[in-house]
């Protein structure tokens, strides 16, 4: 989940100069002393929601996040229709594993005119890791036009893709790519709809594209292999199934396209070997009774 940053001023003068220098270290990235200079603040005006909003900020960013709660809840009691403070409390809330109540922070925030997109990128995730789409790609759909940057339309593509809307999925991973030319996750679920929709040489450029910008993808490997074996390509399908069988032994679906491919090319005896791996490990239960 994102969390958000920004620089304030406390009016104390003490505590002004310990904020200062506060800011000064946690841009320098000394996220320790950071800490204890807006901790020493907070001492003095724990009641400056400014000082309580760093404070948690830095809290957040070294997993201090009951510590963060804390400091986002006292900075709201002081002021309550703060977005990004309500935005932060919800990721503090999520990483302590309270999902309902960063629920609640989400829509807080995502209620008020100048919500930042991660709030409503994250009320998102959360409806989508609930199995409630719509109100997921609704969430998603605000974040777009919060901040229409790759991870935003990449995340409403997902929810989308899950929902089996090819077309507008699609739309959304061009657009993630679009944003970031080397977005690999858009460029890889992008062929997977080009993939699922039939557009089999569109796809196998794309997962080739995608295994130039991560090698070490491979489940592409498999994907590329199946939009080759549809290309009637069978000896380089072949050759990038096993790539994918080397990294997923134990995956059924690797087994079954790979036994296809056998057969297309003739290899009865490969074919076989792969039809029965796809069969058990299909079904566990014969699994085990053929290995006792």
């Amino acid at each position: 989940m994102a969390n958000l940053d920004r620089g304030f001023s406390p009016d104390d003068a003490a505590a002004s100069g310990l904020f200062a220098r506060g800011r000064q270290a946690e841009a320098a990235g000394d996220l320790p002393v950071a800490h204890a200079l807006y901790a020493e603040a907070a001492s003095l005006r724990g009641d400056d929601p400014d000082v309580l909003y760093r404070l948690g900020c830095v809290c957040l960013k070294t997993g201090r996040f009951e510590a963060a709660h804390e400091a986002f809840r006292a900075g709201l009691a002081r002021r309550p229709g703060d977005a990004r403070m309500l935005t932060n409390l919800g990721a503090a809330l999520d990483q302590l594993g309270r999902r309902d109540e960063a629920m609640a922070a989400y829509q807080r925030a995502a209620f008020l005119e100048d919500a930042p997109a991660a709030a409503h990128h994250n009320l998102g995730s959360l409806y989508a890791e609930e199995g409630r789409t719509e109100e997921a790609i609704h969430a998603f759909q605000d974040a777009v036009r919060k901040a229409p940057d790759a991870e935003s339309h990449c995340s409403l593509g997902l929810v989308l893709l899950g929902a089996d809307d090819l077309v507008r999925a699609l739309e959304q991973f061009e657009a993630a790519v679009g944003c970031d030319h080397r977005h690999t996750r858009g460029h890889y679920y992008a062929a997977v709809c080009l993939l699922k929709r039939g557009r089999y040489q569109e796809a196998l450029a794309r997962f080739e594209l995608v295994l130039d910008l991560e090698p070490a993808l491979a489940r592409a490997h498999f994907h590329r292999g199946v939009c080759l074996h549809k290309l009637e390509r069978f000896k380089a399908a072949l050759a990038a199934l096993t790539q994918a069988e080397a990294s997923f032994p134990e995956d059924g679906r690797v087994h079954f396209q790979l036994a296809l491919t056998c057969d297309a090319l003739g290899l009865a005896a490969d074919a076989r070997r792969h039809y029965h791996l796809a069969r058990l490990l299909r079904d566990p239960a014969h699994k085990q009774e053929s290995t006792t």
